[in-house]
């Protein structure tokens, strides 16, 4: 489906007669791919790429992109932009095709053309997540139905381990399809007191509020380590403070850590071969909005595997942008890669994330000012969606 005009020769062209090959031709460009940039041309055919090439098309029909930018499309392995459109205020529930809609709208106009969907298991201090986590779940399915998505959804579930019921609240999921990547939530004191008084302190709880007790909430952590090992769901910690929390982990089979927020649990994680996955918005900033690591330092010492969006998905292009600047000064398709082919490798997602030919067409047209990236266009299977 086409939903946004392109350049003149793009729309000037007639549409392919039915059992014709759709084809896409981009001219003048410059491909980012995994180790090198081209100056060149790339050939799309049925939404795959067949061919790149250094040498000019002299096809009258090639999108010119005027020497500017061909990137892989972006691929967000951690997004909570849906709530904000559940959840527009506190108290009030928006229905969830619309609230999924607009959502992919604002993903397809950051650059991202494959996301998963980070929905909370459990209230942590928000209680209207209880009621946000199967509308945003239906209403996903429904935009899908009625073809309103651009984009490429899937489910990461954060499941809060001091939940009593989180059992139940997960179960009517496990079986999705959808559903790629689960990470652990334990934000308990027996865990780290002192990070537990300051994750009470945000969510405006006290102590008097939480109820469980250590050893329910490492019966549950137990519980969703073997339900993940049997359906091959990859799964991770979450906001890691200690060495020993990696530790746990890696025993219950954890490969992934999400957010490691001191030096001593990214060392033990980097030393335990983990993957380890950092916020793109903290890389813009420079810092944690919380006041913890700097991403920025640690892509620089390569600890990061792959950025995720976070809470604002135009970080990730962002992020690209700022990490090739002073002091960081990485090449740009190593920029990239951290948001296209290093989370498409650590989720088994083999046909897209890089710009190869047998890969899917997932592009996004892109130039860089000073300060910002500009997104000029971005195509899902060789279907323009921006």
């Amino acid at each position: 489906m086409r939903v946004a005009a392109g350049t003149a020769a793009e729309v000037d062209r007639p549409m392919p007669e039915v059992g014709a090959r759709a084809e896409l031709v981009f001219a003048n460009a410059r491909i980012v791919r995994p180790d090198e940039i081209i100056r060149g041309s790339l050939h799309v055919i049925d939404g795959m790429i067949v061919d790149i090439g250094p040498a000019a098309t002299n096809v009258p029909s090639a999108i010119d992109l005027g020497g500017e930018y061909l990137l892989p499309g972006l691929i967000d392995v951690h997004t909570d932009n849906i709530e904000k459109h559940i959840i527009p205020r506190p108290g009030v529930l928006w229905d969830g095709m619309s609230a999924a809609a607009a959502h992919d709208m604002v993903l397809a106009s950051a650059g991202i053309t494959t996301v998963f969907d980070s929905l909370c298991v459990g209230t942590l201090g928000k209680p209207d997540r209880r009621h946000a986590l199967p509308a945003a779940i239906e209403g996903l399915q429904r935009a899908e139905r009625h073809g309103l998505l651009r984009t490429n959804h899937f489910l990461h579930l954060r499941c809060d381990v001091t939940e009593p019921g989180l059992a139940a609240d997960l179960a009517p999921y496990l079986e999705n399809p959808a559903l790629r990547f689960v990470t652990v939530l334990e934000d308990s004191a027996a865990r780290d007191p002192e990070h537990f008084r300051f994750t009470l302190k945000k969510r405006g709880m006290t102590e008097s509020d939480v109820a469980d007790t250590p050893a329910e909430t490492s019966e549950r952590r137990r519980w969703l380590a073997a339900e993940c090992r049997r359906r091959g769901i990859p799964w991770g910690n979450h906001d890691d403070t200690k060495a020993w929390h990696v530790a746990e982990g890696v025993e219950l089979g954890m490969r992934i850590a999400e957010f490691p927020l001191t030096r001593e649990a990214v060392e033990a994680a980097h030393k335990a071969g983990m993957a380890i996955i950092g916020g793109a918005p903290n890389v813009v900033a420079g810092r944690s909005h919380t006041k913890f690591l700097s991403m920025r330092e640690l892509v620089s010492q390569e600890r990061v595997t792959a950025l995720c969006s976070d809470y604002v998905p135009a970080s990730l292009l962002h992020a690209v942008l700022r990490l090739t600047r002073d002091p960081i000064g990485l090449p740009l398709s190593r920029a990239v890669k951290l948001v296209s082919q290093a989370p498409a490798e650590l989720f088994g997602l083999s046909d897209r994330g890089t710009i190869d030919v047998g890969r899917r067409a997932d592009l996004i047209h892109v130039a860089f000012d000073d300060r910002a990236p500009i997104l000029r266009a971005s195509w899902h299977c060789g279907q323009r969606i921006v």
